[in-house]
């Protein structure tokens, strides 16, 4: 592939990915919404649509995305025929947007050609995005220190510069015993990790570890020295190392080194963001969500927030003292009657005596009933 038809690909990967984000949010949502799941903004309106929407895959996909690079997708979204503007619905309506047939026939057929399929299997919850940064910094900066712990090479630049990594790394090399552990280990636990993975994903993943003989390469180095989109390999990357993390997960004991690098430390509960999981340890001594607020002093709207996090990650939960059976019976009959998960919409049609956060909370135990 010359550079002309990489820069292409890239463009119509570009696309692809933003158009197959959007198809779930025409009609519901602003075309900033599919732009903020890409970017991995932590809002909590965000992430609730990551969740209502079954978008995981996408969330935070180019952390580094650029308002200028978004508009320039969707203004050829437009121009290709593939998204047409929509006026919102209700008494506060905000624009949004609709997928053509032409969007539609493309976003599938980039799907299957590039194998969306297969690259984001691993992604069925937010928090593997962030987990993959945390992730591979660790395992960038252990390989290269181990390597040059073996190679009896010290004086070298670390190519992690997060003091925490830094930190973390020292811990693991730091006492004697787990020293030797890791300089006899990695390498063999390193190989069966990546063993079952696609070659082209082993290859790229490799490529980019340094150590005492070799400086690793950039995905965008690796873009044009394959002459590929940077799009594509950050698509294979994202797999590799999702798939990395959850199985060092699942299979700890085969895996005694490795398996640290994906253990979170200091979670209340694993599931939860650590603010949220500090209310749900209120939550479950029967505290309500007004005397929660003022105990932990934030706003009781945070507190909501934390809520409908409880809701969608731990099914144990009981919510019946925010949500009964009979509101959350309506509330259902009016977003399939609706055909929507707009709040605003929704609560047109239920009325008054129903809140936001119940309807929230409703939408919330729905998809998570059915990833179940």
């Amino acid at each position: 592939m010359n550079s002309q038809n990489s820069v292409a690909e890239e463009r119509e990967l570009l696309c692809a990915v933003a158009l197959n984000a959007m198809l779930p949010l025409a009609n519901e949502r602003t075309l900033q919404a599919a732009y903020y799941i890409l970017r991995g903004r932590k809002a909590n309106q965000t992430l609730q649509d990551v969740h209502l929407y079954n978008l995981y895959p996408y969330y935070r996909m180019f952390p580094g995305f650029s308002k200028e690079d978004w508009d320039k997708i969707v203004a050829t979204l437009f121009q290709n025929d593939y998204l047409q503007p929509c006026e919102g619905e209700g008494p506060s309506p905000k624009p949004t947007f609709l997928v053509t047939a032409n969007g539609r026939q493309f976003a599938e057929h980039a799907y299957e050609k590039y194998g969306f399929a297969v690259w984001f299997a691993p992604f069925t919850r937010f928090d593997l995005a962030a987990r993959i940064e945390s992730f591979w910094q660790r395992l960038h900066l252990l390989v290269q220190t181990v390597s040059q712990l073996l190679g009896k090479d010290l004086g070298f630049v670390p190519v992690v510069m997060d003091k925490s990594v830094q930190q973390w790394v020292k811990e693991q090399v730091g006492p004697a015993r787990l020293r030797e552990a890791w300089e006899a280990g990695l390498s063999e636990e390193l190989f069966r990790l990546w063993e079952p993975l696609q070659p082209q994903v082993q290859e790229l993943l490799v490529a980019q570890l340094s150590g005492v003989s070799q400086v690793g390469k950039t995905l965008g180095q690796l873009a044009k020295q394959k002459q590929s989109s940077k799009v594509y390999l950050t698509l294979l990357f994202r797999y590799g190392l999702a798939a990395s993390i959850l199985r060092l997960s699942e299979e700890k004991q085969a895996f005694p080194l490795l398996s640290r690098l994906v253990v979170q430390e200091n979670k209340l509960d694993p599931r939860l963001s650590d603010s949220a999981a500090r209310t749900y340890a209120l939550v479950q001594r029967g505290i309500h969500k007004a005397e929660i607020a003022a105990q932990r002093q934030v706003k009781e709207s945070t507190v909501e927030d934390h809520l409908v996090e409880i809701a969608l990650h731990c099914p144990e939960w009981d919510d019946a003292d925010y949500l009964s059976s009979e509101t959350r019976a309506a509330i259902m009959a009016a977003s399939e009657q609706l055909q929507t998960s707009r709040l605003r919409l929704i609560k047109d049609r239920v009325g008054p005596t129903v809140s936001y956060l119940q309807i929230r909370l409703a939408l919330a135990r729905r998809q998570e009933e059915s990833n179940e």
